[in-house]
């Protein structure tokens, strides 16, 4: 019915008539799609052009797909091989290389200074960041220098040395039980996984005052698992930022149960904080420090959450890796562990409870056995570009604004540009008196945890952790390597942490060792 109760033919519409302007208006579409279509191709090819010829770093070296496009770029991150790429890449093209349309990477000495201590600050990118499920940024993601720094000003008193003097108590009764906990397992043990038991267990003690107690169990707790898997899957997630009209649509896509899903692991993280505040404890964790400095303007509740679970991530991933990494070169080079096992050995077997963060910060060549591990196996070995906001110069090369400039760890701590026999795990090169031969290598292009003001303030943290548990483990232990591991463990997939591999070591008590 039409209007008054007229009939199609009043109007002057029939069925012939109908039927006959359908295929007109299909006609029409088709013609629409095409010249949208058309001009989408004539946009890709205009932007490549102009990419390779007009782009301000035209000039630069790199595979000329990856300066044309963000495919290949993109397709890194997914396959989890942005670091072997990069290698790769400046292997061949040398100090620096154009690896995206909008980006340079790095491997010059100079770039950690020039690019991340920069005055003023050059600015994180909008792109390319991981998100949190409440968007709330942590202090690592917040792109403004004047937050940033109010909320590291705040963080700095957790840890300062006289936190970490008042904390000691707290790394000494994990590393205790880890050793407690190793004497019942059996003869060979995935060491990284103990290992990661432990820096959870200390970080979640720091951040709740309460552990995840997964030495008690010996497994990983299920929000340690799930954390794991939230910044993988938002690491992919990124990829959509460097295809502007995908981002939106992708992420409205994302199905509900996946949201509910990170909303639910996030909702533990506020669940946790929430009872520590409420618990008015005043040990010396880092609550502790944040409630007492946090004043008017500092952080908000939300960035709170979102700054703990960053610290209880971070904290805890980067000293298990770097553990794991220490033991796997140490055992893969005997010599290197004689040597390490002697020094520790004769330092404390007169007196196992002097075994102090004090005291183990007195040992050299464990100070070098680990920065040699983490050398060869960083534990941020991908880019964390910059904005460059105005001309810029990046180890001698004037970089124009509007791209971004970041360092490419890995690629720069293995290159013969910066190190003697660059590939080999030699910790001799960190001591006082080292090899003349060594005076060649660039120490300053050694920075895992990075520069300028966004560096890690959890370095000393880190370095009291890890120095104490090894010293514990080889002090009560004698270790082997495993026929169990198949392949090197450090070919590793990296969605910003290192993808997990188990690393088994046979392990005996001292004194009681299997002839």
């Amino acid at each position: 019915m039409f209007g008054n109760g007229g009939s199609a033919s009043d109007i002057g519409l029939n069925g012939t008539a109908i039927a006959g302007m359908i295929p007109m208006t299909l006609g029409w579409l088709q013609q629409i799609l095409t010249v949208a279509f058309g001009a989408f191709c004539v946009k890709i090819f205009l932007t490549i052009i102009y990419n390779l010829y007009f782009h301000p770093l035209r000039n630069f070296p790199g595979p000329k797909l990856a300066a044309a496009t963000p495919i290949p770029f993109a397709w890194r991150i997914i396959n989890g091989r942005m670091v072997a790429w990069h290698k790769a890449m400046h292997a061949k093209y040398g100090i620096v290389v154009r690896n995206h349309p909008d980006e340079l990477s790095f491997i010059g000495a100079s770039g950690w200074k020039d690019i991340y201590a920069a005055r003023p600050q050059l600015p994180k990118p909008t792109i390319g960041v991981l998100q949190t499920p409440d968007g709330v940024p942590s202090i690592v993601t917040v792109p403004d220098p004047e937050t940033h720094g109010r909320q590291r000003k705040i963080l700095s008193h957790a840890f300062s040395e006289h936190a970490l003097r008042n904390q000691e108590y707290i790394l000494q009764k994990y590393s205790d039980l880890l050793i407690s906990r190793l004497r019942e397992q059996g003869d060979e043990v995935n060491i990284i996984e103990w290992y990661n038991y432990t820096t959870f267990d200390v970080t979640g003690d720091l951040c709740f005052a309460d552990s995840f107690r997964c030495l008690e169990v010996g497994d990983n707790h299920p929000w340690v698992a799930a954390v794991y898997r939230g910044v993988k899957f938002a690491q992919i997630l990124t990829v959509f930022d460097y295809f502007p009209p995908l981002s939106p649509i992708v992420k409205w896509c994302i199905p509900s149960f996946v949201i509910e899903k990170a909303q639910k692991t996030f909702v533990y993280t506020r669940k946790k904080v929430d009872q520590r505040i409420a618990s008015k404890s005043d040990r010396p964790d880092f609550m502790k420090h944040i409630l007492e400095n946090n004043h008017e303007g500092g952080m908000t509740i939300e960035s709170i959450y979102s700054t703990v679970t960053l610290l209880v991530l971070a904290g805890s991933e980067t000293s298990a890796t770097t553990m794991t990494s220490a033991t796997y070169y140490s055992l893969n080079h005997p010599p290197v562990f004689e040597r390490l096992k002697k020094e520790i050995r004769d330092a404390f077997d007169h007196d196992p409870s002097s075994i102090t963060v004090s005291a183990v910060s007195e040992l050299p060549y464990l100070n070098a056995v680990i920065s040699e591990a983490l050398r060869l196996h960083p534990t941020n070995p991908v880019s964390l570009p910059r904005q460059v906001d105005r001309p810029v110069e990046i180890c001698g090369m004037m970089v124009p604004p509007g791209v971004r400039a970041g360092m490419s760890a890995l690629p720069t701590y293995t290159s013969p540009v910066n190190f003697v026999d660059s590939m080999s795990y030699i910790p001799e090169r960190w001591l006082d008196n080292a090899d003349p031969r060594f005076a060649q290598d660039k120490k300053d292009a050694f920075a895992p945890f990075l520069v300028g003001p966004r560096n890690c303030i959890g370095k000393p943290l880190a370095w009291a952790e890890m120095k104490l548990i090894l010293v514990k483990i080889l002090l009560n232990f004698d270790l082997e390597l495993s026929n169990k591991n198949i392949g090197a463990w450090d070919d590793t997939k990296v969605w910003l942490l290192h993808e997990k591999k188990p690393y088994y070591v046979k392990i005996y008590p001292r004194m009681q060792r299997k002839k």
